[in-house]
């Protein structure tokens, strides 16, 4: 985990301290809520350290706002600086309880960070509001709490209410058909794949061509194992698990000449 600067973070908390003793006049808040427009349209665009400084601005003119608060702790997320990305969404929880969004977001940051038990307490209240339309993010998040706590009949169970609320999830399809490799539910797996392949082609996503491999030789299907090794090749060959697939690849060629 990368560490952050400790004077920066002393820097910080001391001007939102001073400025959270302060009203916030109506003329800041809307230069602040300028400022966060520019950083959430950057975060849309992965310019994250341009969105960082603009939400730090907002942060800074109107320290109490928790929607503000919220998508600064997701700039600092997306910089790594986990410490600083939980510090500051706990914030936006202290000013607004029942703020799903953020429980959701220092969920998902809990499950990198792999304090599970912490995830799952803030994922599950999310998950009780009625009223959030992202449950299919929730569910994915805590499928994922479970996943990488190897205990894969609870992920699986939480992938599929993902899958339930977005039929279109391709990381939900995609962890689920890896749980089902888990549990050496092969068929099923190379079923979840297909629609994890054909969803994630818009992500730019490689992972379900591998697994999918690995779940089609486990049943037998070798030549269907190669085809889809070489279509995850050909679709992204600069892919995350380029090296993987070329490496399965070989070990395929190798295997047929025996």
């Amino acid at each position: 985990m990368k560490l952050f600067s400790f004077r920066f973070f002393f820097l910080n908390l001391i001007s939102i301290v001073l400025l959270a003793n302060c009203a916030t006049s109506e003329e800041d808040k809307e230069l602040a809520y300028n400022h966060y427009r520019i950083g959430v349209s950057l975060l849309a665009k992965n310019q994250n350290e341009k969105a960082l400084e603009q939400l730090l601005l907002a942060s800074k003119l109107d320290p109490s706002n928790p929607l503000i608060l919220n998508h600064l702790g997701l700039a600092y997320y997306f910089q790594r600086e986990y410490e600083l990305a939980i510090i500051t969404l706990q914030n936006a929880i202290s000013k607004q309880a029942n703020y799903s969004e953020a429980h959701n977001n220092i969920g998902r940051i809990y499950v990198d960070i792999k304090d599970f038990s912490q995830a799952r307490k803030h994922l599950m209240m999310a998950a009780g509001d009625l009223t959030y339309p992202h449950k299919d993010k929730v569910w994915l998040n805590i499928g994922l709490s479970y996943f990488y706590e190897n205990s894969f009949e609870n992920s699986k169970k939480y992938f599929l209410k993902s899958i339930s609320v977005n039929r279109k999830n391709c990381l939900a399809y995609n962890y689920y058909g890896r749980s089902l490799i888990e549990l050496e539910q092969f068929k099923p797996a190379t079923e979840a794949f297909d629609k994890a392949i054909f969803h994630c082609r818009q992500r730019g996503l490689d992972e379900p061509h591998y697994y999918s491999d690995i779940s089609l030789f486990r049943i037998g299907d070798k030549a269907s194992a190669i085809a889809r090794l070489q279509e995850g090749r050909k679709l992204y060959p600069k892919g995350p698990n380029k090296k993987k697939i070329e490496e399965m690849i070989n070990l395929m060629r190798i295997t047929e000449t025996k």
